[in-house]
């Protein structure tokens, strides 16, 4: 076992709280992806957290708390954004809401921006660091900048080996696909990025308008949130979407009941379900990288629900 990675325990937690506050780095389990986090607070941990993901200085990250009361400290609250706290988190979802000045927040972990993007997490061991921590944490995914994203530990020490403080393993996230992102800053309210809650359903439930971002009106040298790189979740292997019938020479992400004879193939859903197959793209697609083929070819997936999330994340992944 590498010497930085512990199993989830009380002793790991308060290592963790440990390493936070000596600007150290840790790696975390969250319902969605794992996390790299830091004290957002501190200049030293955010600039060894920008190095060792590869991550523009431009690319905002999301900060992590574990109350409505704590994030009340750190963003403006409104109306809306407070009945979106109320009914989905703690969840899947970060909201963009405007800062409030202090020194929770670094200028770095915001790109210099006036905006937060923020999110109370369902993770145990998420919300029992920031109880002992006492401060909300940073916690971009814990991948290389543009790669695929980290659904257990393992992806987490395949991408940075010991360069990363402390990797806790709680074992695989829930959903495997990132949270989804509202921007409320202005009105009619934006979808950022596309992640495990339809917004289309969150705009049912609540009654509150939410529209898609028009993606040609996106400032990629200044975005107000993560995962708005053209290029990103992508394995280092070339990657084709809507294959129905692979090459030789292809690693073959399958999905649904028709059988391939293909022998370098995996398959997200054999039964077709969208929710599995949201929470094994990620882990397959490294999979299917580290076989080192040609290109990684994937088969059409329905483009609903969650599987217009899959096929956002294999868009970007294939560009």
């Amino acid at each position: 076992m590498k010497q930085n990675l512990m199993k989830e325990s009380n002793e790991s937690i308060n290592k963790a709280v440990e390493y936070l506050e000596k600007k150290k780095l840790v790696a975390l389990k969250t319902e969605t992806v794992y996390g790299i986090a830091c004290d957002p607070g501190n200049i030293y941990a955010l600039k060894k957290l920008y190095k060792i993901k590869q991550r523009p200085f431009y690319n905002p990250l999301i900060i992590h708390v574990n109350s409505i009361d704590l994030a009340k400290k750190i963003v403006h609250t409104s109306k809306d954004a407070e009945y979106l706290m109320k009914n989905f988190w703690p969840g899947p979802l970060t909201l963009i809401l405007p800062r409030k000045l202090n020194n929770l927040i670094h200028d770095l972990a915001l790109s210099g921006l006036q905006t937060v993007a923020i999110r109370f997490p369902k993770s145990g061991i998420m919300s029992k660091i920031i109880t002992k921590f006492q401060k909300p944490i940073a916690a971009p995914s814990a991948n290389e900048s543009g790669y695929i994203s980290a659904t257990d530990a393992n992806h987490v020490i395949d991408s940075f080996g010991n360069k990363i403080d402390l990797v806790i393993d709680s074992g695989r996230t829930n959903y495997g696909l990132e949270s989804t992102i509202l921007d409320l800053t202005k009105k009619p309210y934006q979808l950022k990025r596309h992640g495990v809650l339809d917004y289309k359903i969150i705009s049912k439930k609540t009654g509150i308008k939410i529209v898609e971002e028009d993606p040609r009106k996106i400032d990629l040298k200044k975005p107000n949130s993560p995962g708005q790189l053209l290029k990103h979740y992508a394995p280092k292997t070339p990657l084709f979407t809507n294959v129905t019938e692979p090459m030789q020479d292809d690693a073959f992400l399958n999905f649904g009941k028709k059988s391939i004879n293909h022998q370098a193939s995996l398959n997200l859903s054999v039964s077709a379900d969208l929710d599995e197959a949201a929470y094994n793209l990620f882990d397959f697609l490294r999979k299917l990288d580290k076989l080192k083929k040609k290109r990684i070819v994937v088969a059409p997936i329905p483009n609903t629900g969650i599987g217009k999330t899959i096929n956002e994340r294999l868009f970007r992944a294939s560009i």
